[in-house]
């Protein structure tokens, strides 16, 4: 408990404004340094000490606190605060952690992008040097300087987090989306005159920062190489059936265009057989219901997919009983809502995030150095690697986009200038014309396996 405002503890007390009661300083016993009293009507009152010996640097000390909360509360402003910077970005993130959902909705977030927004307001600390300052203090033109900063500052302190250059300024853009968001939220709780402004940065295009994807050569040359990292007999049970998955993972997200996160949650009811297409066609192509809680836009979408085989072979290793009579995809009705990537011996749990990694970080150990080159592969250049298929063997913009959940100008921007440049130098990008002659053979065929026209195309 603090100590009494008035009484012994109270001594020489002096009135900041002759007359007016709410403002004036005084000692403590014992003690030569002045404190202040400050009444804020609506907000309490504040005590604090003025640091001065000096009876008018005192006086002058706390008329000026005051004429600042007369200032603010004008202003429509809150006046009197104890919490700092650091500490409301604490009240932000915890307004945003209500906001969290499973899945994508409106008006909700992803835990992902709730971890992605607290590391942009960690940055936000780093350039604050760890110091957490008064709101009142917030130096507008130092802030304006942010991305300037990021773009130069290089410090592996972890304090709170190392941080060197962004590869594109689309992630410092990223960045300051987070924390205008933290100024609005002070501005629109009255802790703060104004937003702050930023210099302005100019973005890459989408075709500079869309992920690397494989060329047809490239492709094929994995493929061979994970078939037979994924088949070799010196493994356990457990590692044979993780490759042999991650090997069918692979071929689905290039044929299908399904993003890393809408395979992983994939469930057998999600698949259906398309009895659209004629009996031949449905050994090839079938449905893929993507639901709205996996997607990235949360919203569902249809896929027309040629991976009935690879469905097939997922439920052969999983020794799923193929059941007589009953459409693709066959399983038990007690299966259909269980996930599709389950692990080994576990089929109630999910494929584990070590499982994927592991496996990923050996493909690219027998892949990186030997096809791909100075390109930055990941799970999601598979998908890129599908679109791009799909735009060479001329498939319409509205199709592709549909199929693959993205919108048809990105698909335009990103994809369709690379393919007038291969049409024109194809054996420079690709290093194998058979291909562009192969998939001409398949223009009309609405579902084809990438496989499949790769069977002819030289990978020497």
């Amino acid at each position: 408990m603090g100590r009494p405002s008035q009484g012994k503890w109270v001594q020489d007390k002096k009135y900041v404004l002759p007359g007016k009661e709410d403002c004036y300083i005084y000692k403590r016993p014992g003690s030569a340094v002045w404190q202040y009293y400050l009444s804020i009507p609506g907000e309490g009152e504040e005590r604090k000490s003025t640091k001065k010996k000096d009876e008018k640097e005192a006086l002058d000390f706390a008329l000026e606190r005051k004429l600042e909360v007369m200032s603010r509360q004008k202003q429509g402003l809150k006046a009197r605060r104890v919490k700092k910077m650091f500490d409301f970005i604490d009240d932000y993130l915890e307004e945003e952690r209500k906001r969290v959902s499973p899945h994508v909705r409106k008006g909700f977030i992803t835990q992902e992008t709730y971890r992605i927004k607290s590391h942009h307001l960690n940055l936000l600390r780093k350039f604050y040097k760890g110091k957490s300052i008064r709101l009142e203090d917030l130096d507008y033109p130092k802030l304006f300087e942010y991305p300037s900063w990021r773009q130069t500052t290089t410090c592996l302190l972890e304090n709170p987090i190392p941080v060197q250059p962004p590869k594109t300024t689309h992630t410092i853009k990223t960045e300051l989306t987070t924390i205008k968001a933290y100024f609005e939220f002070l501005l629109n709780k009255g802790y703060i005159p104004a937003e702050p402004k930023f210099a302005k940065i100019q973005s890459e295009s989408l075709r500079v920062n869309r992920r690397d994807y494989l060329s047809a050569r490239q492709y094929a040359q994995t493929i061979n190489t994970v078939r037979a990292w994924a088949n070799s007999a010196n493994t356990t049970p457990s590692q044979s059936y993780n490759r042999k998955m991650l090997y069918q993972a692979i071929l689905l997200m290039t044929n299908s265009s399904l993003r890393p996160g809408e395979l992983r949650g994939l469930k057998w009811i999600d698949i259906e057989p398309n009895t659209n297409l004629d009996k031949d066609q449905q050994k090839i192509g079938h449905l893929i219901r993507i639901r709205a809680e996996i997607t990235k836009v949360g919203e569902p979408r249809t896929v027309q997919s040629p991976t009935t085989k690879r469905f097939e072979e997922i439920r052969k290793l999983q020794n799923i009983p193929k059941v007589k009579g009953k459409p693709f995809p066959s399983v038990p009705t007690e299966l259909q809502n269980q996930l599709i990537f389950t692990k080994f011996g576990h089929p109630d749990q999910p494929l584990g995030q070590g499982t994927w990694d592991r496996c990923w970080k050996e493909i690219k150990e027998l892949c990186a150095d030997r096809y791909w080159g100075n390109k930055k592969i990941s799970w999601y250049s598979m998908r890129h690697t599908g679109i791009s298929f799909s735009v060479s063997r001329g498939v319409p913009l509205l199709l592709i986009s549909r199929n693959a959940g993205t919108g048809t100008k990105y698909v335009s921007d990103v994809y369709y200038h690379h393919e007038s440049e291969s049409k024109q130098t194809w054996d420079t990008l690709n290093q194998n014309r058979m291909f562009f002659e192969e998939i001409q053979k398949h223009k009309e065929d609405l579902l084809v396996e990438m496989e499949e026209v790769l069977e002819n195309v030289d990978t020497e």
